[in-house]
């Protein structure tokens, strides 16, 4: 019963990605970011607290771009729109095995997995190494967190965020 709800929640992760993504409308402000593509902060808050009330373990990694300022005060916030869409295009094809990935804001992304992957310290490390790889001009910090019982969209990123800020110090 709970692999049949997995995998509800992930079709249905997918499903709405793709048409959102592919048929919708540009102009819809209420679930497409409108720089990357990507599904913006109201679509995962949604997504978060319809997975959290599934039963299902999930999983939250938070991505943060690494002196991303430097850019838009370097180089202008055009150049940084630029980067910001290579940045997620990279993370888009690293993740999309793994879960659905959300733009945040600013230069933080989240990709939500419908389930908790064995050793989600790896898969952190795994994403860090290949957006290094990548060659952007940039490197980035992750944060994670494993859903709790009382957790709603608020304290599982919040959780993540707090994973995020040791890291990186």
């Amino acid at each position: 019963m709970k692999l049949h709800i997995a995998l509800l929640i992930a079709a249905s992760f997918l499903l709405g990605y793709l048409v959102k993504g592919r048929w919708g409308q540009r102009s819809g402000r209420g679930w497409k970011d409108h720089i990357t593509g990507l599904p913006n902060r109201a679509d995962f808050e949604q997504s978060a607290e319809l997975g959290l009330t599934s039963g299902n373990k999930m999983a939250l990694i938070i991505i943060d771009l690494d002196n991303f300022k430097i850019v838009n005060d370097q180089q202008g916030h055009l150049a940084g729109d630029n980067l910001l869409k290579e940045a997620a295009n990279n993370l888009l094809q690293t993740t999309s095995d793994l879960g659905t990935l959300f733009r945040w804001g600013g230069d933080e992304f989240v990709l939500l997995m419908s389930e908790c992957p064995q050793n989600l310290t790896a898969v952190c490390t795994q994403i860090e190494e290949q957006f290094d790889a990548a060659d952007l001009g940039l490197s980035c910090s992750t944060g994670s967190a494993k859903q709790q019982k009382s957790d709603t969209a608020a304290t599982f990123f919040e959780r993540a965020d707090l994973n995020l800020y040791s890291n990186k110090s």
